[in-house]
Formats: structure tokens, C-alpha cells, sequence
């Protein structure tokens, strides 16, 4: 089976082609932005290429490509979605603009402590077009006012003449019963055929109508947009000869059908960070790596993930740019600092600062020579000799370089050089604090995991920012410029579907059989549906699972169960469990003993292995020789720095810093006392013995 896998980032797009045969061919093409397609087929051309092929020879033989992609969450921090309009139980049309009355939960930390700055999220959908219908149902799914009719058809027409694109229908307790919405949707397909209908029961069935109605405006706001995207991309890979299975990657971990996200995209926002965690969960199987730190370098974003004990934590309260979700996704912290973020000087404190504004693709950093201005961290790396060339393929423009950094430095009172130090420690500063973050406040020591650096742009920047946290030793990938490409070739399929119910005794089901086991079932099974005529016969792995609180308490912890009739020792394993992760998560003895447990969720998880084609191991090298040698500064001074190439390190290989080792599509950087080796699969492993010490800023006649 060949598979190929995709991802599209802020700056790049790239490509992995696993071959039949257990070959390799990578493509890294500049993100289009506005035309993301062309990008697409440009990384799918360099990486056919890679393997002495066209690409439609490479499509042809394609049977599975897999795709992470971002195009819904630009449309959404961009402000480029669709015009929505949303439907509301009469009575509720604030629940949206509320926001729960919180102004704070996903503001940097620097305006959460300042009140002029708190403010609720921007609106997705505008006060105008939020229109509350009659109708109400209870608790119990019981029908208390049956649906008006006319005055719903009413309300769909007020909205299309209020130009809404796309409709979000979000009721009252739909989660128990929702054929109020499934009316209002026929009644939208009867008076607006042309628009996308988003249901609150069918695409976030739970309990808490904020963030359900927040999720359904989200869904609604990018759905005309990716639905497009996804079936125009499909059409242009069958042009150029596909005939396999299009999959996309999920911000909930696994991959689905292309198809089957066309009307939910809300499940794909962050799927392209989630393919890294998701790679990188497979890489530390392999090397005995059970708790590892994620952490992925790119041009515009640094994104941190864990996997703890071989899984992948979900978020308890999943939020996108300060937009709560009620679907699943994987944990994930994201911060603006990339290769190309920004460096400036604060207007107001005078001091230097490094993004969250990046020079993105177009023009990009100034050493691109694309027109680009402004001084970024890669432009500081190149002032510094730590990167000359975009791997092995782009050299970059040094000269224009340095001319971007000229007024910066000036305004600074520094040399050149000494400003692009400046850069990288702040940048590498901002990474260090965002990975302490996202392990600390979760209850985890960094000195207890193994980082993974990925990313165009993290093997230059791990030996920094990995050092001042203390872990047990940093890993960087063989394909850590495309990893997330290749997260995504190499992901299985996978599927949930919850329904949250109103929160009932556990022991009330005893010896029942829980029927929304089964109705979810069916639903998840059918995803994998005719899925042997694509060559794929793996059987379907199906996991059941309750949310489980205590009284009273909003949160849940999800138990996974043997079968959906529970026993009284299924029941009695299950209250275990769940008093065991309790007290792991809010502490030891916080789970009092007669505290009655209660059942808020049913669950259930579909998954079906996709067989990965084998790599040939590296070889064994006697001999390890640079390739030649370039200047760098490290420590203040300028260093001849050997360069090897990374192609040609075979297995046991090791490097002590200052060295480069470099790769068509990066350059890793290793600092002086620092040493890397290579295993058999070509990832670098650098050893950290000890939390690196902060050196004093470098001096300006230092760099004299």
C-alpha cells in the first residue's frame, strides 16, 4: 500500500510518500495563501520528484492520502468565514453574545491581569442575525411547546434577507431530543436549499448551551468555506490521476473520510499540529519513549502538545481563539512565535520583542529575497551563520539579512550581531515559558519526558529552548520538517460520537442496557463503511466509555466499560476507576468515599489500523566527516563550525557542538557542549545533562 500524507502550515506545505517498496520522498512548497490548492500539488510535485517520478505516476499508485490542513482556522482568525445566521430557542437569543459573562479565559497573560483589556470573544454572528423561534423542550426530552412553524419559515426568510450564507440551528436540550431541529433544517432546505445547515443535536450533542451554540456557530462560519476547499482539492487530485481513499486529519486524533467532514469542519481546525502529536506518539513507541513533550517549530506558530503514558490528553475545555468548543481535541498550547515572527521594539517599554505579527510565506523573512522587510528570528539566524541556505535546497540572502536588522540594532544601541543573539534569546525564551506552561500547570515535571522537536524551523532552535527546561534528553525526528506530513500518512482511522445526558446516578444502571450505546455504535461503524474497496479490511476496534462526576460537580472523567449492559462488578470497576483518576488529577484523598457518582455521557470510539510500509534501517558509517565548514557565533564569539549533511550519518553516529547537521528541507543546530547521535532510523538524540545556565547578554564589543 502506498500512502501519502499532507500537511498545510502558515508558511509551508509539505509532503511524505511512503512507497509499497519502504522508500521515502519529501516535498516542502511555500504555503498560497488565498489559493491553497496550488501549494498542495506544488509539495506533492517536489516530493514525486524526490523519488525520480512525476506526479501523476506517484497519484496513480496512491491508495491512501491523508491531509492536515488549516484552511478553517484562517477563515476563523482571519475573519474570512461566512456570513451565519443562527437559530435559538425563543427566549435564549443572548446565550451567544453572553459568553457566560467571561471576559478573560483566553486572553494572553498579559491582558488577563489587566482590566482595560478583558472583553468577551468577537462574535462570530452578529446580534441581527440571531432569531429566537417558539418552541421548548424539557429536560426529559418531553415537548412543551410543539415547534411554530410559520414563525420559524418566517425567521429562516428574515435571516436570508439579512444575507446569511449559512445557518446554525442550536436549541434548548436538543442533545435529548432533537427533532425540533431536524424540522427546522427540512424547513431551511424548503425556503434556502443553497444554504449549509449546522444542527447542535447531530454535530455537539451536550449538555451546556454556550459552548454548544459557540461550536455550531464555528462549524457554520468556516463549513461553506472548507466544504469547497475539500471538494475542489478532491477534484484536482483525481485530475491528476488519484483514485484512492481522500482521509483528513481530525483535531481529535485519527483521520476520517474527506467526505464525512464536508458539513462538520469544526472537527479539523488544528489538524495539522494534532498529525505532529499524533507522529510523534508512533515515533516514541518505537524508541520506548511512553511521556514525551511535543513541541513543533514552524513559521508562524509554536505549538506544544504530551503524550503521557503512550495517549494523548484531551482538552477538558477545548477553546480556538478564544471560542469555547464542544467537540473533541486533542491538548494542545500555541503560542505566535515562529521563523518568521517579528522583531520590534515595544513602543513603550523600549525593550525588544519577538511576534505574535509574522512575515508568513508572502513576502516572508527578508533572507528569502521575496521582498520582505521587517526582521525575523530566521533573519537573526542567518545574521548568526546558524542557517545559510532552507535546508539544503534555498540559500538564503544574507546581506538582506542583516540590512533588516540594521535599524533594529541601531535603535537598540547594538551591533548586528548582538541584536540577532537578542532575537533568538527572546524568541527561545517565549518557547522555553510556553513548554513549562503547558507541563507544570498539567501536573507533569519536565524532567520526567523526552522532548520531540519538529517543524521546519525546531531542530535550530531545540538546543536553546529544550536545554533551560530541564527533560530527560531531546529527540529530533528523521522527517521533522514534514513530520505532521507524516503524522498524517501514518495515522489510523478513527471516529467518536458522544451524547451528554442529564446527569443520573451511576447505580441507576445496573443491569440495563444503555441504549445510546448502541445507537452511537451503528453511527461510528457506518464511517467505515465500504472502505474494502479501498483496500482496507482491518477489523473495527470499538471502545465504550461513561463520563462519570461527582453530584453537583460540572466536570467529567471518562471510564471506558466492557459492554454497554453494566453489571454490579462492571459498576464497582468502573466507580474504581474513576475515584483512582480523580484523586491522580485534583490530589490524594480529594475523592471522598460516599460522594454519589453520576453518569453525564455516553461514549463511543472507532478505530481501524492502517498498515504502514517498513523503511530500510540507516546503515552503519565508519567514517563521519563534515562536508565543509562556515562561521557561526555561539556564546558571543565566531566559531568555524563543521557542516554534515544529514543524509549521509549512518546509524551510531555522533556530533559534538558547534556543528550543523543539515537536510533538504532544515538545518539542525547543535551548541557547543552539546552532543548528538543517530539511531537506525536517522533521528538525532541530543543528551541533556543538566538545565542549561542563561548566559549574560552578549556584550557589543564582543562582536567587534
Amino acid at each position: 500500500m502506498q500512502i501519502v500524507g499532507i500537511d498545510t502550515g502558515g508558511t509551508f506545505t509539505d509532503t511524505v510518500i511512503l512507497t509499497a517498496d519502504g522508500r521515502v520522498g519529501v516535498g516542502k512548497a511555500l504555503t498560497t495563501h488565498g489559493r491553497l490548492m496550488e501549494g498542495v500539488i506544488a509539495s506533492l510535485g517536489v516530493a514525486s520528484r524526490s523519488l525520480g517520478k512525476c506526479l501523476g505516476e506517484i497519484l496513480e499508485v496512491t491508495d491512501i492520502l491523508s491531509h492536515g490542513t488549516t484552511v478553517g482556522l484562517n477563515a476563523l482568525l482571519t475573519g474570512t468565514g461566512a456570513e451565519v445566521g443562527l437559530l435559538v430557542t425563543s427566549g435564549f437569543e443572548a446565550t451567544l453574545p453572553m459568553a457566560r459573562s467571561n471576559k478573560v479565559h483566553g486572553l494572553p497573560d498579559e491582558d488577563s491581569i489587566n482590566a482595560l483589556k478583558w472583553r468577551k470573544p468577537d462574535l462570530l454572528v452578529p446580534r441581527r442575525r440571531i432569531i429566537g423561534v417558539r418552541e421548548r423542550i424539557d429536560v426529559d426530552g418531553n415537548v412543551i411547546v410543539p415547534l411554530d412553524e410559520e414563525q420559524a419559515r418566517q425567521s429562516i426568510r428574515q435571516l436570508v434577507a439579512r444575507g446569511a450564507e449559512a445557518i446554525g440551528i442550536a436549541l434548548m436540550w436538543s442533545p435529548v431530543n432533537g427533532s425540533h431541529e431536524r424540522r427546522l433544517a427540512e424547513l431551511v432546505a424548503e425556503e434556502a436549499p443553497s444554504l449549509h445547515v449546522t444542527l447542535s443535536s447531530e454535530l455537539a450533542p451536550r449538555i451546556g448551551e454556550y459552548e454548544r451554540t459557540a461550536t455550531v456557530a464555528m462549524n457554520a462560519y468556516v463549513a461553506p468555506l472548507v466544504g469547497d476547499y475539500l471538494t475542489l482539492l478532491d477534484e484536482a487530485l483525481r485530475k491528476e490521476g488519484f483514485g484512492g481513499l481522500f482521509l483528513i486529519v481530525t483535531m481529535g486524533g485519527g483521520v476520517r473520510r474527506a467526505s464525512s467532514l464536508r458539513d462538520a469542519p469544526v472537527h479539523l481546525l488544528q489538524s495539522g499540529p494534532v498529525g505532529g502529536i499524533m507522529a510523534a506518539r508512533q515515533v516514541g513507541a518505537r524508541l520506548g519513549h511512553a511521556d514525551v513533550l511535543t513541541t513543533d517549530v514552524g513559521g508562524t506558530s509554536f505549538d506544544v502538545g504530551l503524550v503521557v503514558g503512550g495517549a494523548l490528553p484531551a482538552a477538558s475545555r477545548p477553546r480556538i481563539d478564544r471560542h469555547s468548543l464542544a467537540v473533541p481535541a486533542i491538548d494542545l498550547a500555541s503560542i505566535g512565535t515562529g521563523g518568521g515572527s517579528i522583531a520590534y521594539v515595544d513602543p513603550e517599554l523600549g525593550v525588544l520583542r519577538v511576534g505574535p505579527q509574522s512575515a508568513g510565506s508572502m513576502p516572508g523573512p527578508a533572507c528569502y529575497g521575496r521582498g520582505g522587510t521587517q526582521p525575523t528570528v530566521t533573519d537573526a539566524a542567518v545574521v548568526l551563520g546558524h542557517l545559510d541556505r532552507l535546508g539544503g535546497a534555498l540559500a538564503l540572502d544574507g546581506a538582506a539579512a542583516r540590512s533588516a536588522l540594521a535599524p533594529l540594532a541601531s535603535r537598540l544601541g547594538l551591533e548586528v550581531e548582538a541584536a540577532a543573539e537578542g532575537i533568538l534569546r527572546v524568541a527561545n525564551a517565549q518557547m522555553a515559558d510556553l513548554v513549562r506552561r503547558a507541563s507544570v500547570q498539567r501536573g507533569h515535571d519536565p524532567r520526567n519526558f523526552v522532548l520531540y522537536a519538529y517543524g521546519g524551523a525546531a531542530p535550530q532552535h531545540v538546543g536553546r529552548y529544550a536545554a533551560e527546561i530541564g527533560v530527560k534528553a531531546i529527540v529530533i525526528p528523521r522527517l521533522a520538517p514534514e513530520f505532521s506530513a507524516w503524522g498524517a500518512a501514518s495515522s489510523d482511522l478513527r471516529t467518536s460520537y458522544e451524547i451528554e445526558l442529564p446527569a443520573r446516578p451511576l447505580q441507576d444502571f445496573r443491569d440495563g442496557e444503555i441504549e445510546a450505546f448502541g445507537r452511537l455504535e451503528q453511527r461510528a461503524r457506518g464511517e467505515f463503511e465500504g472502505l474494502a474497496e479501498a483496500g482496507l479490511s482491518g477489523a473495527v476496534e470499538i471502545k465504550r466509555k461513561i463520563g462519570l462526576k461527582f453530584s453537583r460537580q460540572l466536570h467529567r472523567i471518562d471510564i471506558e466499560v466492557p459492554a454497554s449492559r453494566l453489571g454490579s462488578a462492571d459498576i464497582a470497576t468502573a466507580e474504581a476507576a474513576f475515584r483512582a483518576r480523580y484523586e491522580q488529577i485534583v490530589g490524594r484523598g480529594s475523592a471522598h468515599a460516599k460522594s454519589a457518582i453520576e453518569l453525564a455521557a455516553i461514549i463511543v470510539e472507532a478505530r481501524m489500523p492502517i498498515a504502514m510500509p517498513n523503511a530500510a534501517p540507516a546503515q552503519m558509517r565508519a567514517a563521519l566527516r563534515p562536508a565543509r565548514h562556515r562561521t557561526a557565533w555561539f556564546l558571543g564569539r565566531a566559531w568555524e563550525t563543521p557542516v554534515f549533511l544529514w543524509d549521509e550519518l549512518g546509524a551510531g553516529a555522533e556530533i559534538s557542538g558547534p556543528a550543523f547537521i543539515e537536510s533538504e528541507q532544515t538545518t539542525a543546530v547543535i551548541h557547543p557542549g552539546q552532543m548528538a547521535t543517530t539511531d537506525e532510523d536517522g533521528n538525532l538524540t541530543i543528551a541533556v545533562p543538566q538545565a542549561h545556565t542563561r548566559s549574560p547578554s552578549p556584550k557589543v564589543e564582543e562582536f567587534a
